[in-house]
């Protein structure tokens, strides 16, 4: 028997539906109010990383635990290689390091499936619309003021089936630059952390590094810019609304591998509705510490520059077990559990350390 209260979500990103989607399936009647006309509009159907290194169990167990379809395109990758400023290195992982997926309205993609999923479970999705955040249940508007900036371009290429990627300030200040490629269809991106005005420069450098790297054509390219939003709310509720996403600022903070924080909160929000579990303890019980990780990861990162790049890729690449090592760089040690609050409260982040307001 349907829930005769209709739950109101604001945005159709993964967040979003992956919320939808467990409600639908547990008879509540769900609205989800989308501003554009199509879900994944923000992206142009480029390819991203699932990653799959930051929890033991695989990414794809995990979205199935979720009740979340995976009839998207994915294809695992087990490694690729890694470039720091003076050093370089071969990765190979016995499992997955990720997944490749594709994000964007079009056939295939994680947008379009979730869309697809919510719909075939009853879920009203209404697009074109814009509602304000008072008229709803729960919050999954994507990011707000970007404090990371993707520049990229999609193209066709020559190159075989790889992943490239570069740690190097240079074309990627306090960031990193990547090179995916599948079926001769490729996505380059430089991910900056600061000096935004300058993204198309280091995008252009970026392009002239990977062809110093690997030799390869660039057939009708398409530029995109993407976004990233991070910090840690006390709490990730207000005035009765739940957020979920960047909305919430669920993002890992030291690359930005966001999706799986989307998905996992929206579940999370279902769950607190469905179940009538506060919220808040099922989002810090299951990836706040990892939050505070980012954080501290992300300020090693900045601190130590060349330096901890040239050591990222050289200890990966020794490493006889990759996906662990980089498994460990993402769970929280007692000394980092000590070192969080006062490291946040010393770096350019503090104001993203428990967020007031939220």
């Amino acid at each position: 028997m349907q829930n005769s209260k209709a739950i109101k979500i604001i945005g159709a990103g993964p967040a979003g539906l992956a919320a939808a989607i467990n409600l639908a399936m547990n008879n509540y009647k769900v609205i989800v109010y989308e501003k554009n006309t199509d879900v994944g509009m923000r992206f142009n159907n480029d390819f991203q990383g699932l990653e799959n290194w930051s929890t033991e169990e695989d990414i794809l167990s995990s979205l199935k635990t979720m009740s979340i379809n995976t009839d998207f395109f994915y294809k695992p990758f087990y490694g690729g290689w890694l470039y720091g400023p003076s050093a370089s290195a071969q990765i190979e992982s016995a499992n997955p390091m990720f997944y490749l997926i594709k994000r964007g309205k079009g056939p295939n993609t994680l947008d379009n499936s979730l869309k697809k999923q919510a719909l075939n479970l009853g879920v009203n999705i209404i697009f074109n619309t814009y509602v304000g955040n008072e008229d709803s249940d729960i919050i999954a508007t994507g990011p707000r003021r970007p404090n990371i900036l993707a520049f990229g371009i999609v193209f066709e290429t020559n190159l075989k089936d790889t992943a490239v990627v570069i740690l190097n300030d240079t074309i990627a200040p306090k960031g990193y630059a990547y090179l995916l490629v599948s079926d001769k269809k490729a996505t380059l991106a430089t991910i900056i952390f600061e000096q935004f005005k300058l993204g198309d420069q280091y995008l252009k450098k970026t392009i002239e590094k990977f062809r110093d790297i690997l030799n390869f054509e660039i057939k009708n390219p398409k530029k995109f810019v993407g976004c990233g939003n991070f910090f840690i709310p006390r709490s990730a509720i207000k005035e009765g609304k739940i957020y979920i996403g960047e909305a919430a600022g669920f993002q890992d903070f030291l690359f930005g591998f966001g999706i799986r924080y989307a998905i996992t909160s929206g579940y999370l929000a279902a769950k607190s509705i469905i179940e009538g579990i506060e919220y808040n303890i099922l989002w810090k019980n299951k990836f706040g510490q990892q939050l505070r990780t980012s954080l501290f990861n992300r300020v090693l990162y900045e601190l130590f520059g060349d330096t901890i790049y040239d050591f990222l890729v050289k200890r990966t690449g020794a490493s006889k077990d990759p996906r662990g090592l980089w498994k460990k760089f993402y769970n929280i040690s007692i000394s980092r559990r000590l070192t969080c609050p006062f490291t946040a409260t010393r770096s350019r982040y503090r104001n993203l350390y428990a967020k007031k307001g939220q």
